[in-house]
C-alpha cells in the first residue's frame, strides 16, 4: 500500500471517529426533547446510554490502534506510538471500570467516569451532594489514581 494510500485511510478513519462523537454528542444532550415533544421522560438509561457510546467509540480507537500495530508496512515510530496509545487507551479503561465500582460501592446508584490524561469527571446519580459524599468520593478518586483532587469534576444529576 502507497503512503498515499496510508494517509488517506488514516484521515478516514480519523474523520469517522470526529463524526462519530459529533452525532453521539448532539443525539444523547440531556436537554434534547423526544420527537413528541413529551417533556415528561426521563433520562433513566442516560447511564447506561452513555457506557454503550463510550465503549462503542473505544471499539473503534482500538480497532485503529491494532490496525496501525498489526500493519507490516507501518514505520516501527508509528507501531511504538500506537502501542503506546492504546495502552494509554487500555489504563485508562481499567481506571474508569475501577472507580466506577469503588464509588457505587460508597452508596450511589450510578455513576459514569471518565479518566483523561489530567482530567477526571465523575457524573453521579444524586439529587445533591453533601460535604462528607464528595470527600468520599475524592479519597476514591485519589487513592486509585494517585492524581490531584483539583483536577477531579464532580456532577451530580437528579435522573
Amino acid at each position: 500500500m502507497s503512503k498515499k494510500k496510508k494517509i488517506i485511510v488514516l484521515v478516514g478513519m480519523v474523520a469517522l471517529l470526529v463524526l462519530t462523537g459529533c452525532l453521539n454528542y448532539f443525539l444523547n444532550r440531556p436537554d434534547s426533547q423526544p420527537a413528541g415533544g413529551d417533556s415528561s421522560v426521563t433520562y433513566s438509561d442516560y447511564f447506561a446510554a452513555s457506557r454503550a457510546d463510550r465503549d462503542s467509540s473505544r471499539s473503534e480507537t482500538v480497532m485503529y490502534y491494532e490496525t496501525i500495530i498489526g500493519n507490516e508496512a507501518t514505520s516501527a515510530e508509528a507501531k511504538a506510538n500506537a502501542e503506546a496509545d492504546l495502552a494509554a487507551l487500555v489504563a485508562g479503561i481499567d481506571a474508569e471500570q475501577r472507580l466506577e465500582t469503588l464509588i457505587k460501592a460508597l452508596g450511589f446508584d450510578d455513576c459514569l467516569v471518565t479518566v483523561g490524561a489530567e482530567n477526571i469527571n465523575i457524573i453521579l446519580k444524586s439529587d445533591a451532594l453533601t460535604d462528607p459524599e464528595v470527600a468520599q468520593v475524592l479519597d476514591v478518586v485519589a487513592s486509585e489514581t494517585g492524581k490531584s483532587v483539583e483536577n477531579v469534576r464532580i456532577k451530580p444529576i437528579d435522573l
